[in-house]
C-alpha cells in the first residue's frame, strides 16, 4: 500500500454540476399551481361557483374611534344554492 490511502470516507466520486442541479430541479423545482376556473367556493357545498351563484350580505359594524362612531362596511358573499359563506379562491 505505497502511496495509497485506505479509500475511507470521502473517496466516493462526487456528482457532477450538471447532475446536481438537474437533480435539484426534478426535488425542489416549480410545482405548477392548480388553476380554477371559479373565483369562490362554497365551505359546504364543497363546489365552484361564479359571480352569478352568490349573493351578498352587507353587514354594517359601528365601532368606538376616538370620541365618534364609524361604520365598518363588510361585503360576505354566500352560497346562492345553500346559503352558506363562499370563499375567495382568486
Amino acid at each position: 500500500m505505497t502511496g495509497q490511502t485506505h479509500g475511507g470516507k470521502g473517496s466516493k466520486r462526487r456528482p457532477t454540476a450538471k447532475s446536481f442541479h438537474d437533480n435539484w430541479d426534478a426535488i425542489f423545482g416549480d410545482k405548477a399551481e392548480e388553476v380554477s376556473e371559479f373565483d369562490w367556493e362554497c365551505l359546504k357545498c364543497n363546489k365552484g361557483l361564479s359571480e352569478d351563484d352568490l349573493y351578498i350580505v352587507e353587514d354594517v359594524n359601528h365601532e368606538p374611534f376616538g370620541d365618534t362612531t364609524v361604520e365598518r362596511i363588510e361585503h360576505i358573499a354566500h352560497c346562492s344554492a345553500c346559503g352558506e359563506e363562499a370563499m375567495d379562491v382568486s
